[in-house]
């Protein structure tokens, strides 16, 4: 991955609790990575009315209020990803199931282990709760995130396939699911 001039391999972030502060960093790491990362699922026009004044306004009330908890990974001194996880808004899972609502990265920083690192120190954070089960919900098209959250040891859950209509296009979506036992042996590489 090139960020600037330089090739990256690994880079160092520090991963912490977010705070009120951080709203304006995660807005713009959301809309960033949105940007890059459906840019051959959804279209430009949708993509380009993304704000992050309206995603700041939105992440500043999560962290303020609600049940969502965040962790943020820093690196040069900003926010460069975050994770948001909470109680999982499913109606057809089991008892004490967390799901994950967002966990993205500044296109800069993909590929070189900071996702890695930022799942890992937020599902250190979640199995304290003692959750039966997590889950989250991605786009079919979106292959990398597909790849990441395979590596990471989440398995499809039969069924769950879904479609939804986002800024005049139709997309599919199905959740992913693990025991926090397994997530804990995912198997991302060494």
């Amino acid at each position: 991955m090139k960020r600037g001039d330089a090739v990256i391999e690994r880079v160092p972030v520090t991963v912490r609790w977010a705070s009120l502060d951080d709203a304006a960093g995660i807005a713009r790491v959301h809309v960033r990575a949105w940007r890059v990362a459906y840019r051959d699922i959804l279209l430009w026009d949708y993509l380009e009315s993304l704000s992050v004044t309206q995603q700041k306004r939105l992440w500043q009330d999560r962290l303020m209020h609600g049940e969502t908890r965040v962790v943020v990974a820093e690196g040069d001194g900003r926010v460069v990803g975050f994770c948001a996880w909470g109680p999982c808004r499913d109606t057809d899972t089991v008892p004490h199931q967390i799901e994950i609502y967002t966990l993205y990265l500044d296109p800069a920083y993909w590929s070189c282990g900071v996702g890695r690192h930022l799942w890992q120190h937020a599902l250190t954070e979640i199995r304290q709760d003692s959750p039966s089960h997590i889950s989250l919900w991605v786009l079919t098209a979106n292959e990398r995130a597909l790849r990441f959250y395979r590596a990471a040891g989440f398995a499809c859950d039969p069924g769950s396939q879904t479609s939804f209509e986002l800024g005049g296009v139709t997309l599919g979506e199905v959740r992913l699911v693990g025991t926090p036992e397994e997530l804990w042996r995912g198997s991302f590489p060494a």
